[in-house]
């Protein structure tokens, strides 16, 4: 949806309070952020540009990989919107990879395969949904040290 289409929703439609921005254009996110009614949330739906965005300015975040690494991760935000950006880059660099790897095939088998790795949950998904091939798998193995 373009920041036009939804800084007219923003204004116009009295139930829309917000939206979760995941199209991966920081051009337009910093549109909305910037042309966005006061009481309009927006917040980021995309792990891998979460640390930016809160810089630019969005109220928080809907977040996949905060399901395998929950306490840095919301350590990460916490310090983003807290304006600790030098911690929250440490936190979020050592989360990079990992975004990498549970977004390389698809949603949700890679945060599944990360939490399976750690013991939080089976490794199970429904069709459509598959999980993640051989040396995908092998990959998130050896990014956790097992």
């Amino acid at each position: 949806m373009s920041a036009d289409t939804t800084l007219r929703l923003a204004n116009d439609v009295p139930n829309i309070v917000g939206i979760k921005e995941a199209g991966g254009d920081m051009a337009q996110c910093m549109v909305i952020l910037r042309d966005r009614p006061n009481d309009f949330l927006v917040v980021s739906g995309d792990d891998a540009l979460a640390l930016p965005q809160l810089a630019c300015g969005m109220d928080g975040v809907i977040s996949v990989a905060g399901n395998a690494y929950p306490k840095e991760f919301s350590d990460m935000v916490r310090n983003c919107l807290n304006g600790d950006f030098a911690t929250a880059k440490q936190i979020n660099d050592q989360l990079i990879h990992a975004y990498e790897l549970m977004f390389a095939e698809n949603n949700p088998a890679g945060v599944k395969a990360f939490m399976h790795e750690t013991g939080l949950i089976e490794n199970y998904l429904r069709l459509p949904g598959v999980p993640l091939s051989k040396g995908l798998q092998q990959a998130v193995k050896s990014f956790l040290g097992k």
